[in-house]
């Protein structure tokens, strides 16, 4: 089983003179995120005894082809929105933004099923952030007793293998999971000595630890932006135990997989 690997270990260099780097630099003060509910849901929420969500399936989609998934084959099905985490409370930035390429973290709920939810986060969160946020999410939800999926993207320059990448087909799933984690995953363990970082580190480190059920998958993609064939690699997931009852065909999959890579295409190239 491959290793999630969530410290963050300082680099310094030993070309600088201890001394002198012990006084350039200086405490860079910390933001942790907090989540903001909706009027309606933060009413629920206070009337809950211990003020922790009931939740049986969450999922948290963090890279832009995981998300474009999520807006595509599960959204549909009917969700609604009912919070949003901001990564600096001091940010005016409102659930109201719908873009696929708006920086925010929504929280949605499954309207069918109100013990389902779905995180989209589509800010960039930085290792050293990512306890925090981790830590926001095991705070506010009930998840000892849920089936957690993380959806997330990595290039190929991060993966290692015993073939050489030419006889790679990209794109490929590959899934970490924790030991309490009961399913059937829908494509091969990731190998070692590859691992993943972050947000999902954390929240597979805990996972493992606590006894909560949990797995990740990772797309292995080889272009640098988004593309089809990248996002269709988590279609999969659809027949899993814990999604597949959560989700309907969408008939316009593809003129929306056209349109969101387009949209994507077009953002991307603002900030060449």
């Amino acid at each position: 089983m491959a290793t999630f690997f969530g410290e963050v270990l300082p680099v310094t260099s030993r070309a600088v003179d201890e001394d002198e780097e012990e006084d350039d630099v200086t405490a860079v003060p910390t933001i942790d995120p907090v989540v903001r509910w909706t009027e309606n849901f933060s009413v629920e929420v206070e009337k809950l005894q211990d003020r922790k969500i009931p939740c049986t399936v969450f999922i948290l989609a963090l890279s832009v082809e995981a998300n474009a998934f999520s807006d595509i084959y599960l959204k549909p099905f009917g969700y609604e929105p009912v919070g949003e985490i901001l990564p600096n409370p001091k940010e005016d930035v409102t659930s109201s933004q719908s873009s696929t390429t708006d920086k925010t973290c929504s929280i949605n709920r499954c309207r069918s099923n109100p013990a389902v939810y779905l995180c989209q986060c589509k800010v960039d969160i930085l290792p050293e952030h990512s306890y925090a946020w981790v830590k926001l999410l095991i705070d506010r939800f009930d998840l000892l007793s849920a089936d957690i999926i993380i959806l997330t993207s990595s290039g190929m320059s991060g993966y290692c293998s015993d073939l050489p990448f030419s006889d790679l087909e990209t794109p490929f799933l590959r899934c970490l999971k924790s030991e309490s984690f009961t399913g059937f995953p829908k494509c091969k363990i990731l190998e070692q000595p590859n691992m993943v970082t972050g947000v999902p580190a954390q929240l597979m480190t805990f996972c493992q630890v606590y006894g909560y059920r949990a797995v990740t998958y990772v797309c292995f993609k080889e272009k640098r932006y988004m593309d089809i064939a990248d996002i269709k690699a988590f279609i999969p997931l659809l027949q899993t135990k814990a999604v597949k009852d959560i989700t309907e065909v969408n008939k316009n999959a593809e003129q929306m997989l056209r349109e969101a890579v387009k949209l994507h295409s077009l953002h991307d190239m603002m900030y060449m």
